[in-house]
């Protein structure tokens, strides 16, 4: 099986496009969809993110905090001013369809079968980042999946844990594929869609292959310039728009 996981893409709808039409111009090949969080907040396309989520049918997904506070299940108060405004902008356009969909999206962790496992921050809090080695290690404690998928730090990442040893690596390439040892668990960050964080602006995603135990990991050129008119025009922080840019 085949899985294409996908993570915060905050309402850029110009980064999911270009991840959708890379891989069907490259002939990237899944079979289902996962998606880790963060459909919404920062970008100027809430609606259209959230229609675009739902014909891929995802097989699993979790919610993140921009979309709590985007629907009124989290007041934000631990956002900085630019994603307070834009949360409640968001919760001005969503419709309620799309608001009741991400409503009920649920709280990870979210298992697919034995072999892994869903979250948006970490296993033990779904809005707690996984930023360094300790709380790497305090994952694997929490979980006794194989595998681990996380976003919320929207930067691509791979660590594995066996016996007592951990190993992080970050993702050094555009187009990375990385074999799955036999008895190593590992925690798994594709990245983010719609705003990365790892001075590379391009999207980040990756695809699980569980046939053969290997996962790529990919980056996709987009419309940045498309992304940043319609935060401006949404009268939305251009610190937003000018981040976009820079990866950061």
């Amino acid at each position: 099986m085949k899985y294409l996981i996908l993570s915060d893409i905050h309402g850029n709808m110009e980064a999911l496009n270009s991840v959708l039409l890379e891989l069907e111009a490259e002939s990237i090949e899944f079979d289902k969809c996962v998606f880790l969080g963060d459909l919404v907040g920062y970008g100027a396309s809430p609606n259209e993110v959230v229609e675009r989520v739902k014909e891929l049918e995802p097989v699993a997904a979790v919610r993140g905090n921009h979309d709590k506070v985007a629907i009124g299940l989290d007041d934000g108060r631990d956002f900085n001013q630019a994603a307070q405004r834009t949360a409640l902008w968001t919760r001005e356009q969503l419709s309620p369809e799309n608001r009741d969909y991400i409503a009920k999206l649920p709280q990870g962790p979210v298992e697919i079968g034995d072999l892994f496992q869903l979250v948006h921050g970490s296993p033990w809090d779904e809005d707690y980042y996984i930023l360094d080695w300790q709380e790497a290690l305090t994952a694997f404690k929490k979980s006794e999946k194989r595998l681990i998928l996380f976003g919320h730090t929207h930067v691509p990442v791979i660590w594995s844990f066996h016996g007592d040893e951990l190993n992080g690596e970050a993702i050094p390439e555009d187009d990375y594929e990385i074999s799955l040892e036999e008895g190593n668990r590992y925690l798994i960050n594709p990245g983010s869609v719609g705003q990365p964080r790892d001075h590379n602006p391009k999207s980040g995603l990756a695809i699980l292959d569980t046939a053969e135990m290997k996962i790529r990991f990919l980056r996709v050129k987009y419309r940045i310039k498309g992304a940043q008119k319609k935060i401006s025009e949404a009268g939305l922080d251009n610190f937003l728009a000018d981040r976009l840019a820079v990866g950061m």
